[in-house]
Parts: structure tokens; C-alpha cells; sequence
């Protein structure tokens, strides 16, 4: 799939595409058949998780994307980041952390950390 950098940018432009059919080609192309997708409040498993879990965070927070605000750290198979979502041009409504683990190129695990006030 090309540089951890890549795999970022690819998994972060899934989280904020609309839903339709390029979307499920990118969740496909990004993450494994079995990904497991591991959030505060919930647990996903496969590529319908993982797009149950950006429609549920996009139907709760419509409008807002997701950006990173930090560089991109490795430490073999796994790769970490910290983000902000929140509405383009206006201040971020969260923050947090994504901590990916990567097998043949693409993610096969993801946790989402969310940062507390």
C-alpha cells in the first residue's frame, strides 16, 4: 500500500468520506478482512465494523473530520498518531490518539484513545 505515511493519510481520508462505494473500496483496500476496531465504548470486527463504526462516528458528529496533529511513530508493526476532530476551520471538539497494527501492508487493528478534559 506504500509508506506508513500513506497508510496513514489512506485510513484518516476513509474515517472522513462520505458513505457510498468508494468508501467500501477504501475499507477493503486499508484494512484487513478481520481488522478489529477497539473504541472507549465499543469493539468492532471486520470490514462491516469498521464501517459501522465510521457511519456511528459520523451520524453523532456530522460535518467534523478527522486530522492529525502530531508526527507518525513506529516501533515495528505498530504505528501511532495523535489527532483532532472537529469541524474544517473551527476549533477541534476532541482530541486523541490512534494506535494502528499493521500486518502485510495493511491495518489489522485499531484503537482509538480518546483524550479527557
Amino acid at each position: 500500500m506504500g509508506s506508513i505515511e500513506d497508510v496513514v493519510s489512506a485510513h484518516l481520508n476513509t474515517w472522513n468520506a462520505p458513505p457510498g462505494a468508494d468508501r467500501d473500496e477504501s475499507v477493503a483496500t486499508v484494512y484487513s478482512s478481520d481488522v478489529f476496531v477497539g473504541e472507549p465504548g465499543a469493539a468492532h470486527r471486520g470490514h462491516a465494523g469498521m464501517s459501522a463504526a465510521i457511519a456511528a462516528l459520523q451520524a453523532q458528529l456530522p460535518g467534523t473530520v478527522i486530522s492529525r496533529s502530531g508526527p507518525v511513530q513506529t516501533a515495528q508493526d505498530l504505528v501511532t498518531y495523535n489527532w483532532t476532530l472537529g469541524a474544517e476551520g473551527q476549533e477541534p471538539i476532541a482530541s486523541g490518539r490512534d494506535v494502528l497494527i499493521m500486518g502485510e501492508g495493511r491495518i489489522t487493528s485499531l484503537y482509538v484513545l480518546i483524550d479527557t478534559a
